[in-house]
């Protein structure tokens, strides 16, 4: 399993892939993280995350994972707020 860290919004895989867990931590209070299937944030929203200041949200997806057909794209909110996507 590899991994991809964001802090911005940005296309983060450029092919179909399987998301097998991510992992958000907060920087404000108000931190979010949506993963959308596109290259440019404009397909589906497929994983959703929310965060507190200082506080670390891992969510695993056991199995195949969550299919993305597209590409993955990141929308991260929050200062400071770090994202870790798992891949496979």
């Amino acid at each position: 399993m590899r991994s991809i860290k964001t802090i911005t919004n940005e296309a983060i895989l450029s092919s179909p892939s399987y998301i097998s867990a991510v992992l958000l931590v907060g920087g404000s209070a108000a931190s979010t993280l949506t993963l959308n299937d596109s290259a440019d944030g404009g397909g589906t929203d497929r994983i959703g995350l929310k965060a507190a200041a200082n506080i670390t949200v891992f969510l695993p997806f056991p199995g195949t994972g969550i299919t993305f057909d597209t590409a993955v794209y990141s929308t991260i909110t929050g200062s400071g707020a770090v994202a870790y996507i798992y891949f496979r």
